[in-house]
């Protein structure tokens, strides 16, 4: 049995690191987890939670589940009330909980808690769950965690940690992206209408000038003076303009997102 956990683990570890690769959607990330360790070491349940250090509380994201039991998807999870979780994230090591109350909603009776990190900082927790079956959660002795199990899902959550990590930073960086993008739209907007204002008002005097409109040299000096003072606020409105197409947040971001994904690569062979 160990063999054949040992096997399938390392197939499967394979692929989730190929399936982590193509995409960096956190919620696509979660579920993939949930569901290959779920499905691989046939549990009833497992759910994925994302945190930080210091989070008092954690909410499951994406969940595995037997049609039987019942569901923990968008499910709040105070740590205090879950020690278990607070002692995976606290130490990032496997922790297994086994002392669940005879009414516990979630029917659990045995399960394997791992922390998912970055750089020793958790930024998940996966909690792999076999339930009581029965529809009232009957006591059925359930077989303990073997060492290959546990090794598994480990080795599992320190790939899905890097992958959060990722995931994260991408997200943070798309929509600071969006933010600036949707700033530059509103600045070019905006810029348009100031670069065409003082233009006309330079074009307007000077040819009131060149026309000889004035009355007597005292106008025709104010329709210079007022040239000039358009002129002055136009230099101003194009350096403006000129200091926002420098702008280059969106190359940086992607340069930054492909050294780290070299660097995670580069550590994983």
């Amino acid at each position: 049995m160990n063999q054949q956990i040992s096997a399938q683990s390392q197939k499967l570890l394979l692929q989730i690191g190929r399936k982590i690769r193509r995409t960096l959607d956190l919620e696509t990330i979660w579920q993939q987890t949930v569901n290959s360790l779920g499905k691989t070491l046939g549990v009833n349940r497992c759910i994925i939670c994302p945190c930080q250090n210091s989070s008092l509380s954690v909410k499951v994201a994406a969940e595995y589940c037997q049609e039987q039991f019942p569901p923990m998807l968008g499910t709040e999870i105070f740590l205090t009330a879950a020690p278990h979780f607070k002692q995976a994230i606290a130490t990032l090591e496997p922790v297994i909980a086994e002392s669940f109350a005879a009414d516990d909603p979630f029917v659990r009776q045995s399960v394997l808690v791992v922390a998912t990190a970055y750089q020793d900082q958790a930024n998940g927790i996966i909690s792999l769950q076999r339930c009581r079956s029965g529809e009232l959660g009957n006591n059925t002795d359930q077989p303990p965690w073997t060492q290959s199990q546990i090794e598994f899902a480990q080795e599992l959550a320190d790939q899905v940690g890097s992958a959060i990590a990722l995931a994260t930073l991408y997200q943070e960086r798309s929509e600071r992206a969006q933010e600036l993008s949707n700033l530059k739209k509103q600045f070019m907007l905006k810029a348009s209408h100031e670069l065409r204002t003082p233009l006309n008002h330079i074009i307007g005097y000077l040819q009131l000038t060149v026309d000889d409109l004035a009355d007597d040299p005292v106008e025709e000096r104010a329709f210079i003076q007022e040239a000039h003072r358009s002129a002055l606020h136009l230099y101003k409105v194009i350096t403006n303009v000129l200091d926002s197409i420098q702008l280059n947040e969106v190359c940086q971001t992607h340069v930054e997102l492909a050294a780290l994904r070299l660097q995670e690569e580069s550590s994983q062979k």
